[in-house]
């Protein structure tokens, strides 16, 4: 309420476009269309740039969004919108001007996915102003004949972010046969590219020589990560407790856990959705900078701070960001440290993982 007041709509406006939005209802024809804002800020990348949101409150990050502008109209997915791809490679936000068929009304929503949206209207016409540049990386990897997988681990190893590559796959120029990816989907199929190669990375690293333990809290959300000096696992409990805004009614703390072995999974991690790849992503890295191989036992906690959803960027950069808190010579320090920083008792989280069940099994084999 007190942000739609200072959001000004009109049906007609000019100003840069940060980002892109390709919708999933009703695929393959979707609403796709530009992000923009009807003003001139100072760093209009924030605005779609989760990456520096990092530290942001929740009515910061409302904020951002609710000024940006979503234009859209419907595209069949396999022949992709030109003025879509133009934006998605453009260095810097271009200016654009945007005709609606009619005046938009407020609205901001919100995904356990994706960033929030903000008011969105049908496109009439669209012209963008300035000459769209791309990365000399992206320009040589979109234009080429390169398969996803490979053009998303080029970009990513030439320090392109995961933001940007989701971006492109949604505006269908990552691929052999480009097509548009709705955002929901790009956001969790990017994270699941770089995850995989990371993981065949990581495999070939030596053993981390202790039991690691990092630790972060950030928008409700408290993470506890665990890595131990075995062959690469990787294992996230989530744990949902009672009297938050996700859990009225309920009397007890609900965990639910996702697991892979080191042959890795054939399903989807249904449980978890795509905060599971993307705390998994948060994790290899944290290995790759190491430059170890480790199991990894994450403990995700909510708490009642965490009332609205904002998207898995926060599970992303809420591990990425979490801090070395030390090493211990023995899984049970180790398990001690991390339990005095959790609420629920470690017991719970021990009847839940199937790690922890292992560990208690190789000690009498």
């Amino acid at each position: 309420v007190k942000v739609q007041s200072t959001v000004e709509l009109t049906d007609h406006f000019f100003g840069p476009s940060p980002s892109i939005f390709v919708g999933w209802q009703n695929y393959p024809r979707v609403y796709a269309g530009p992000l923009s804002l009807n003003f001139e800020p100072e760093d209009a990348p924030i605005y779609d740039n989760p990456k520096k949101w990092y530290g942001y409150d929740f009515p910061e990050i409302v904020d951002l969004r609710s000024f940006l502008i979503r234009s859209k109209e419907k595209v069949n997915v396999n022949t992709p919108s030109e003025d879509v791809q133009l934006l998605a490679l453009a260095q810097k936000p271009p200016d654009i001007e945007v005709t609606l068929r009619k005046k938009p009304t407020f609205n901001i929503v919100f995904s356990a996915i994706a960033q929030p949206m903000g008011p969105s209207g049908i496109l009439k016409d669209l012209k963008i102003v300035d000459n769209v540049s791309a990365e000399k990386s992206v320009e040589y990897v979109t234009s080429d004949e390169v398969n996803a997988r490979d053009a998303v681990w080029a970009l990513y190893s030439s320090g392109i972010d995961v933001y940007t590559l989701s971006r492109l796959m949604s505006a269908g120029l990552l691929g052999l046969k480009k097509k548009m990816v709705p955002n929901r989907w790009s956001i969790t199929t990017v994270d699941n590219i770089l995850g995989n190669i990371l993981i065949e990375n990581v495999k070939d690293l030596p053993l981390l020589n202790e039991y690691c333990v990092f630790s972060n809290e950030y928008l409700g959300n408290h993470f506890e990560i665990l890595f131990l000096p075995e062959r690469w696992e990787y294992e996230q409990l989530e744990a949902w407790v009672p009297d938050t805004f996700w859990t009225f009614g309920m009397t007890e703390t609900r965990i639910i856990g996702e697991h892979e072995t080191y042959t890795g999974r054939s399903d989807y991690a249904i449980r978890e959705g795509g905060g599971y790849y993307a705390v998994r992503l948060a994790c290899l890295e944290k290995l790759s900078e190491l430059k170890r191989q480790g199991s990894v036992l994450v403990f995700r906690e909510t708490t009642p701070d965490y009332f609205l959803c904002v998207g898995v960027w926060e599970c992303r950069e809420n591990v990425r960001n979490a801090a070395r808190i030390g090493e211990f010579p023995s899984l049970e320090e180790a398990l001690q440290d991390v339990s005095s920083r959790l609420s629920v008792p470690l017991e719970k989280w021990k009847e839940k993982s199937i790690i922890l069940s292992q560990t208690k099994l190789d000690r009498w084999s």
